[in-house]
C-alpha cells in the first residue's frame, strides 16, 4: 500500500471518530490502507458516500479482524462499491514459498479423467510428503506457524484466542458465555472434525442451549474462528476450526488420523479457489445415514468433484462403496482418491481417479 493506518491505534480511532469524513478525505496516498476498520463503525457510509461520488477503483483496502457484515452497527455493505477477499492461514505452498497450484481447480473443470488429468498433477516425492508431515504438526497461522519451541508456539496461540474472544467477539455478538466454555466449544469442535455437528451433545456436555450455540457459532465465524461445511444429505453441517494447528491444540492430538488428513487436505485445495474473484464454488460433505462418506465435495454451476482420503495404497472396499453411492446421485461428478501413499497416479475408470495427496498440493 501507498500508505497505511491501523484503528489499532488510539490516535487513529479517535480521529476516525470525531470526524470520519475528514479522515478518508484528509491528504493520503492512493491506496490507503485502513487496518482494523471494523472499530469505526460511521467509517462505512462516508465510504459509500466518497466512491459514490469519485468513482475511481482501488482507492480504498480495508481489512480487519472481524467480518464486516457481521457487526450491526456496520449498516453499510458497500455492496456494489466493495470486493472482498477473505485471507486464509498460509497454505503448503505459501509456507514454501511456491506460487499456490491449481491442480484441483482444472480437475474439478474437467468433463471426464483422461491422460490429461495426470499430466495435471504435481511431482509428488518425499520432499512434498515431509511438507505435509510438518503442516500436520505446525499449522499455518501467520508467525505462530514458525514458531519452533512447542511451548512458546502454544502460549503464542493461547494469546491469540484470548485477544480474539476478549475483544472481538464483543463487536459481533453480546456473548455472555464464560471463556472457558468458549474454549471447551472449541474442543468439541477440534474432536469431531468432518463429523455433523450434534447440538443436542453440545448442550449435554456443555449445558449451552442450542439458541445459545447458534449465536455463538455465528460470532465465532464472523472472528474467522470456524469453518461451516453443509451436509446436504443429513440436513447438518461439519463445523472445522479455522487452522491445522488450533485443531491439533483444542483435540489434544487425539483427533483420529484420518479425520486429521482430511482437515489439512480441505484447508489447503480451499486456498485453490478461495483467492480466484471470479469463482463460485460450494464446498460441502457426502455423508448418508447408511455409511456412504465422501467428505470434501466441490461444486461449480456444472461441474461436481468429490475427494475421498485413503491410508493405503488402494482404495478400500467401504471407500469405493462410498463413491458408488455418490457418483449415483451426481450425474455430472467424479472421484478423487488421495492416498498418503507415495502411489503412481492412475485412471480407474472415466469418473474415478487414484492418486497421492502430494501431487496435489
Amino acid at each position: 500500500m501507498k500508505e497505511y493506518r491501523t484503528l489499532d491505534d488510539v490516535h487513529e480511532l479517535e480521529s476516525a471518530r470525531l470526524d470520519p469524513k475528514r479522515y478518508i478525505t484528509a491528504p493520503h496516498e492512493i491506496p490507503l490502507a485502513i487496518d482494523e476498520c471494523q472499530m469505526e463503525p460511521r467509517l462505512f457510509p462516508t465510504l459509500k458516500e466518497w466512491v459514490r461520488i469519485h468513482k475511481r477503483p482501488g482507492q480504498f483496502v480495508l481489512s480487519g479482524s472481524v467480518r464486516f457484515t457481521s457487526r450491526k452497527s456496520i449498516r453499510e455493505s458497500l455492496a456494489g462499491r466493495m470486493s472482498f477477499l477473505e485471507m486464509f492461514p498460509f497454505s503448503i505452498a505459501e509456507i514454501e514459498g511456491e506460487p499456490l497450484p491449481e491442480t484441483v481447480r482444472k480437475l474439478l473443470t474437467h468433463h471426464s479423467f483422461t491422460e490429461d488429468s495426470i499430466r495435471t498433477l504435481n511431482p509428488s516425492g518425499k520432499a512434498k510428503k515431509k511438507q505435509f508431515e510438518l503442516y500436520l504438526e505446525n499449522g499455518g497461522l501467520p508467525g505462530i506457524c514458525f514458531i519452533r519451541s512447542p511451548e512458546l508456539k502454544k502460549k503464542a496461540l493461547s494469546d491469540l484466542h484470548d485477544l480474539m474472544l476478549g475483544r472481538d467477539l464483543k463487536l459481533v455478538a453480546d456473548i455472555k458465555v464464560p471463556l472457558s466454555t468458549i474454549k471447551r466449544l472449541m474442543s468439541y469442535i477440534a474432536n469431531t472434525a468432518f463429523e455433523p455437528y450434534n447440538a443436542s451433545e453440545v448442550k449435554r456436555q456443555l449445558g449451552l442451549a442450542p439458541q445459545t450455540q447458534k449465536s455463538l457459532l455465528f460470532a465465532m465465524e464472523s472472528i474467522f474462528l470456524i469453518r461451516r461445511i453443509p451436509v446436504p444429505m443429513r440436513k447438518k453441517e461439519m463445523i472445522l476450526l479455522e487452522d491445522q494447528y488450533e485443531e491439533l491444540v483444542y483435540s489434544n492430538d487425539s483427533l483420529e488420523k484420518r479425520n486429521r488428513i482430511e482437515s489439512a487436505v480441505y484447508r489447503n485445495i480451499r486456498t485453490q479457489f478461495g483467492y480466484q474473484l471470479d469463482e463460485n464454488i460450494q464446498f460441502e460433505a457426502y455423508l448418508t445415514r447408511d455409511g456412504a462418506r465422501v467428505p470434501l465435495v466441490m461444486k461449480n454451476n456444472s461441474k461436481t468433484l468429490g475427494i475421498i482420503v485413503s491410508l493405503g495404497d488402494t482404495p478400500t472396499l467401504s471407500e469405493t462403496r462410498s463413491a458408488a453411492s455418490f457418483l449415483s446421485k451426481h450425474a455430472n461428478a467424479k472421484i478423487l482418491y488421495l492416498s498418503t501413499e507415495l502411489v503412481k497416479p492412475r485412471i480407474l475408470n472415466e469418473r474415478s481417479m487414484h492418486c497421492s495427496i502430494y501431487s496435489v498440493l
